[in-house]
């Protein structure tokens, strides 16, 4: 080990302390602003199950609009970075599995206002909000997801049967991916949970809106 003596010496050894002090202190930042920036990019996987219901026995219509196909939530979290959250992929998988499983027949169809007559409605879903949390905002383990989806059912001549919304919710725990995976597992897990509770209550929720009721036995169909 070289010994640094006398006044050259000593301030030698001064010169790099202090480099090595900054050393140190820009890598602490440069840690700190990695793990400020956060962020995510997902898109939710398109596996859904089919709904084990018994199905109603109408032929159903299902139009998914350019806007629902294509729908992102992009948003920015104040020292948090750029999320976005890709749902459009998943809605035709989605809405092909639970329209197939809750009516007797059921195919999508290109004009909302003029499916053909081989249905007797058409369902055209819209999706009116998304909201998320991250673990930091809610000083826990959970991403979470909430969508608010808006559903009209019309005839096969147009006209509006009926309207209503749907919230659905879904969480995944940070903690079952692995830190160093980042934050994409996790909200991709939530994302995904959102899209299959949707599913879920609507298969409930269908048979209990006052406006399907009154069309469903309009059609002989059992509620």
């Amino acid at each position: 080990m070289v010994q640094l003596t006398g006044i050259w010496g000593s301030r030698a050894v001064h010169m790099l302390n202090n480099h090595w002090l900054v050393a140190r202190l820009a890598a602490v930042a440069a840690v700190g602003a990695l793990a400020g920036c956060g962020g995510a990019s997902v898109a939710v996987p398109t596996s859904f199950p089919v709904p084990l219901v018994q199905r109603l026995p109408v032929s159903m219509g299902v139009h998914l609009s350019d806007e629902v196909r294509t729908f992102v939530h992009q948003e920015k979290l104040k020292n948090a970075g750029d999320w976005s959250i890709n749902l459009g992929g998943a809605q035709e998988p989605m809405f092909n599995n639970l329209a197939s499983g809750m009516f007797a027949t059921s195919r999508f169809v290109r004009d909302p206002q003029d499916p053909g007559g081989d249905v007797d409605g058409v369902l055209v879903p819209s999706i009116a909000e998304v909201q998320f949390s991250t673990p930091t905002q809610t000083r826990s383990d959970y991403f979470e997801v909430w969508i608010r989806y808006h559903f009209e059912l019309l005839g096969n001549d147009g006209q509006v049967i009926a309207d209503w919304d749907l919230t659905a919710y879904g969480k995944a725990n940070q903690r079952n991916y692995g830190g160093l995976q980042g934050n994409q597992p996790a909200l991709q897990a939530a994302a995904l949970a959102a899209c299959r509770d949707a599913m879920a209550f609507f298969t409930i929720q269908f048979r209990g809106v006052p406006a399907l009721r009154d069309w469903l036995a309009a059609m002989g169909a059992q509620a």
